[in-house]
């Protein structure tokens, strides 16, 4: 049979040595090649055509992102980035998905426990790119299909929180669905599978780009229109009814889906609080099953639902298994989401 293709590039042998042990103890993966700068990786990638790369962001002549900008337009392929899990790490590895990575694997801090999880983090994610969408239309530029009357309109919001769940290829499809949202918005709630120092960071570096006000949530936040509010790494986030208001609940309990924050904890806590039929619900691009039944439970209590569609999501997993669960009532491209909300908004 034949085995799937890795070439492994960082400047530290050991570490290369390290990510060949735990590629090659599946017996479906081989590296067929180590490069330890840019410029190895692209003479590598040209002889070699690897499937996937594992990429390392520090490295002499030329850093990671750059090499990906370089790199991408010419040689579409998924890569997989290893990162610290610093702040100083993890804004890179935000440049790096913004710069088209398909995803990351945070670095082992050295315990036994540490090692363990990254390498069955790197075997899953290696897995996972092989349904990896090289050109989704979700990374092309924005569409002008509505006309810009219909697009200035104020829709009225008769639904008073919209949640959002997403994963794999999220951290860019979050942009480009948010980039459209005003003040005019009710409470957006996202749960978005990203560890702790990287939810921070992602909520500043959004915040800083768009027209509303973007946070990694608080407990016990009052929710505001025009709002944002992003689930903390390694936290989950859920909505709960305190007198006639409504606020965040940020929780510890156990993993769901083997993830901390979960989207299923964020939908199930809507519909547990009885607010399904005051919801909008969106699944978007993502790995695995996360979500699915969630959603399933807002929907059957009457939550609107909205999935992404497959040709726009990086990895069309989770809303893959929402859509044949038959919790989505709408599946639509990444680039029309946001007129679907504004159609669906009053009813």
């Amino acid at each position: 049979m034949k085995k799937h293709t890795v070439i492994v590039v960082d400047d530290q042998k050991s570490v290369r040595s390290m990510i060949k042990r735990w590629i090659e103890s599946d017996p479906n993966w081989e590296v067929i090649g180590e490069a330890n700068n840019p410029y190895e990786a692209r003479d590598l990638i040209i002889e070699k055509q690897p499937e996937v790369m594992t990429l390392d962001v520090h490295m002499p002549g030329m850093d990671g992102i750059v090499f990906l900008k370089k790199l991408l337009p010419q040689y579409p392929m998924p890569v997989i980035m290893f990162s610290s899990s610093t702040t100083e790490g993890a804004g890179i590895t935000l440049e790096a998905l913004e710069a088209g990575a398909f995803d990351y694997v945070t670095k082992p801090i050295g315990t036994q426990e540490s090692l363990v999880e990254a390498k069955e983090d790197l075997i899953s994610k290696l897995y996972e790119s092989l349904n990896y969408n090289v050109s989704p239309s979700a990374n092309s530029q924005k569409t002008n299909s509505f006309d810009s009357n219909y697009k200035r309109s104020k829709p009225t919001f008769k639904r008073k929180f919209i949640l959002i769940g997403s994963s794999t290829g999220g951290t860019t499809a979050l942009r480009k669905l948010l980039d459209e949202v005003d003040e005019t918005f009710p409470p957006i709630l996202i749960a978005q599978h990203m560890p702790e120092n990287f939810t921070a960071l992602f909520a500043q570096r959004l915040n800083s780009d768009l027209k509303v006000h973007v946070k990694e949530a608080k407990d016990k936040e009052i929710l505001q229109k025009g709002n944002v509010y992003i689930a903390p790494g390694n936290y989950h986030l859920g909505i709960q009814k305190l007198g006639n208001d409504h606020y965040t609940r940020i929780f510890q309990t156990d993993k769901k889906n083997g993830h901390r924050p979960s989207v299923d904890v964020l939908f199930e806590s809507a519909a547990e609080q009885d607010l399904a039929c005051e919801c909008i619900g969106i699944i978007l691009t993502g790995m695995g099953s996360d979500g699915a039944t969630g959603l399933l439970k807002l929907k059957n209590k009457g939550c609107l639902t909205i999935g992404q569609n497959k040709e726009s999501c990086v990895v069309y997993g989770m809303p893959k298994v929402a859509y044949e669960l038959g919790a989505v009532t709408y599946q639509v491209p990444l680039e029309e989401m946001i007129e679907k909300i504004k159609e669906i908004a009053s009813l």
